[in-house]
């Protein structure tokens, strides 16, 4: 079970109350979690209706921060709201360029809904103007290029943002970059919300995802537009609001003139820009492209670097994470990697000093001694008891099969406990997969194939599939939660114990949940084609290909009418879970 407590004095690592604070951070409160899967919160980054978002470090002492994501429980514990929450990591998945974080992972660990991306060290652009003032020209022309590459690889990916606006653009020593892509849609799948809802912040909509509902790259560029001019002016172009007279305006009327003009009196091709990128006509605004070759064209104009103090205040932020992450390196105990803290380091007790041995009390040695001797006493009946076990003769004249490592996954694709204070959050194994998957995209690249092309597995032909090794079953022993070498005795006779149902003791390539959609490719689409197989239904002539195509689909949908799910072709949670019962 993971530990949620919220970290004490003995068990947070000693960070620099002012680093967290230069770090953008409000101190932690007590409802706060502990941990949120395999992070350690350090520090509130934001809050809003559905949750709030943590800065946080590797449980494990790796590098790097992040941003968690933790959604609100009444939000969490509803299945339709999960699959939005699977939508949005899906798509965020997509998206490959500097000028957006990286997706870390997701899960649900217990009643914690959460999603890990990239920490960027920086300021929203709606904080940026609101402290250091609007920006100079040379900086709102290098936005145009910046968030020019963001729209574009977003283009490429087949996603619509939807939600572009003054706080959804980080600004960064590295450049600028988009985040939040909770309401943006795949350009070739039906909406995340209910039909004719109107998502988005008014004053940076564009007129026609107001009046029709409709939303494509073209209504991007309009709302980047609304907060370039905020960038440059600190006002948006129609007016703040959020009611129906700031909605009519974006919709039907032109921006303030007062506005256009006096970005106009500092630099006319760009509020020529800027006034096409608002045209009410979709097909008379710029492209993404356009937008960066209009930045290439300004080279003269465009700066390497923000205004003070803005440029100050964005490299004390960076300082400020790279202390932060020298304390993880600091607190980490010699020749393990983890943090010496009791919630990751059994060995310590919990209401010990977290200071190491040079300042414990004596009380604290004589505790020390008294479960090391624990700790020898059950180690010695583990030897003798294992020693029996494996040796004596079955009923059958087999030997019993060791057990799966702690906290991996069985033979029948059942999780099995995981050791103490390790996550039980299922995010590792689908970390771990997701890792196979794009090490093998990158490989592909490398040879010359797409970066989506990636092979099934080599040892699946037709419709029968060939499960890999589970953890255990080869030399030197399977890999732990957290990536670590576990021993397990090999057996050498055939385990008597039932393997389980065929779809689950032969198909072992994916034990996560994520959302598989047609069109898909890799391991999780693999998984989905043997349970179905071997639940004898069919997934077209190619078989267990790793291709998510009609066939699968039309064979995903009969399965979910059989078990009564809603007949949608989509594997989602509700679908994983019926694949992989015993029925």
């Amino acid at each position: 079970m993971t530990d949620h407590r919220r970290p004490g004095p003995a068990d947070a690592p000693a960070f620099d109350g002012g680093a967290l604070k230069q770090a953008g951070t409000t101190p932690l409160q007590p409802a706060d979690p502990g941990r949120i899967g395999p992070y350690i919160p350090l520090g509130r980054l934001g809050s809003g209706g559905m949750g709030r978002v943590y800065l946080a470090r590797p449980a494990d002492g790796a590098p790097g921060l992040a941003a968690v994501k933790v959604i609100r429980p009444e939000y969490a514990d509803d299945p339709r709201f999960r699959r939005r929450f699977e939508r949005e990591a899906s798509l965020h998945g997509r998206v490959r360029t500097v000028r957006a974080p990286q997706l870390l992972g997701t899960g649900f660990d217990d009643s914690l809904l959460w999603m890990a991306t990239q920490y960027l060290p920086g300021l929203n652009l709606a904080d940026a103007v609101r402290e250091c003032g609007p920006l100079e020209v040379a900086g709102v022309w290098r936005l145009v290029s910046d968030l020019g590459h963001a729209l574009s690889a977003l283009a490429v990916a087949g996603i619509v943002h939807r939600d572009l606006k003054p706080s959804n653009v980080v600004l960064s020593q590295q450049g600028t970059h988009v985040i939040d892509f909770g309401i943006a849609q795949a350009t070739d799948s039906s909406a995340i919300t209910s039909s004719g809802s109107r998502v988005g912040t008014p004053a940076f909509m564009a007129p026609e995802h107001l009046r029709e509902g409709r939303c494509d790259t073209a209504s991007d560029v309009f709302s980047l537009a609304g907060s370039l001019i905020y960038a440059a002016t600190g006002r948006a172009p129609f007016g703040d609001g959020t009611g129906v007279d700031v909605m009519h305006r974006v919709a039907f009327e032109e921006p303030k003139p007062g506005v256009m003009a006096g970005i106009a009196a500092r630099d006319a091709g760009l509020a020529a820009l800027l006034s096409a990128c608002l045209s009410k006509d979709p097909a008379g605004r710029p492209t993404p492209r356009q937008l960066t070759e209009a930045a290439e064209a300004a080279e003269g104009h465009r700066s390497p670097s923000w205004h003070e103090p803005l440029g100050g205040l964005l490299r004390t932020r960076r300082q400020a994470c790279d202390e932060l992450e020298r304390s993880v390196v600091r607190e980490a105990v010699p020749g393990t990697g983890r943090l010496r803290t009791p919630a990751q380091d059994p060995a310590t007790p919990a209401n010990g000093p977290a200071q190491g041995p040079a300042r414990e009390s004596g009380a604290g040695r004589g505790k020390r001694k008294v479960y090391l001797a624990l700790a020898a006493g059950l180690a010695v009946c583990a030897v003798v008891a294992g020693t029996f076990f494996l040796t004596r003769p079955s009923a059958g004249g087999t030997a019993s099969a060791a057990p799966t490592a702690a906290g991996g996954t069985a033979r029948d694709g059942a999780r099995t406990s995981p050791a103490p204070g390790a996550s039980a959050s299922p995010s590792g194994a689908e970390d771990k997969d997701e890792a196979k998957e794009e090490a093998g995209q990158e490989k592909a690249a490398a040879s010359g194939a797409g970066a989506d092309e990636t092979s099934p597995d080599p040892r699946t032909t037709g419709d029968e599939a060939t499960p890999p090794a589970a953890p255990g079953d080869g030399e030197g022993g399977g890999s732990d939660d957290d990536g670590g070498i576990v021993p397990t005795a090999s057996p050498t006779k055939t385990a008597t114990t039932p393997a389980g149902p065929p779809w689950n003791s032969r198909c072992a390539y994916y034990s996560g949940t994520e959302l598989t959609v047609r069109g898909d490719k890799g391991q999780r689409v693999v998984q989905v084609q043997c349970m179905l197989t071997q639940r004898g239904f069919k997934v077209g002539d190619a078989g267990v290909d790793g291709q998510f195509g009609g066939a699968t689909q039309a064979a995903v949908k009969k399965f979910q009418r059989a078990k009564g799910l809603s007949a949608d072709g989509e594997v989602g949670s509700d679908t994983w879970a019926a694949l992989r019962s015993s029925t």
